[in-house]
């Protein structure tokens, strides 16, 4: 099955297979033999496909490897980075601000 799905694969996607006298990955994952896992650019896992539907005749290994790929579901782009670095920027300057701001104790907020 490994070279079936790594025949597959697109260019630049990896496959893995545990090595004979490695420690069982699938329990580690929580998973069986012939289950795929699939994870995205962060680590983080998408899909956990079990037989039957994990048999390469039907589209479901597929079909996740792509939405996993294209579909960015959990969207860790570089973008969603650059945006979460630029709050983080933007949060600290508002707080910045708001320490140097002074409001008088008798200014009235309610009208």
């Amino acid at each position: 099955m490994y070279w079936e799905l790594k025949r597959r694969a697109p260019s630049g996607v990896p496959v893995y297979q545990q090595a004979p006298l490695q420690d069982d990955v699938w329990e580690a994952l929580d998973g069986d033999k012939d289950d795929f896992l699939v994870y995205d650019r962060c680590g983080r896992l998408t899909f956990h496909i079990v037989l039957p539907y994990s048999f390469l005749h039907y589209p479901y290994v597929e079909a996740a490897i792509r939405a996993t790929y294209h579909k960015n579901i959990c969207n860790c782009s570089q973008q969603a980075a650059v945006f979460s670095k630029t709050n983080k920027q933007t949060n600290k300057q508002t707080s910045e601000q708001t320490k140097n701001t002074v409001i008088h104790p008798l200014h009235n907020t309610n009208t």
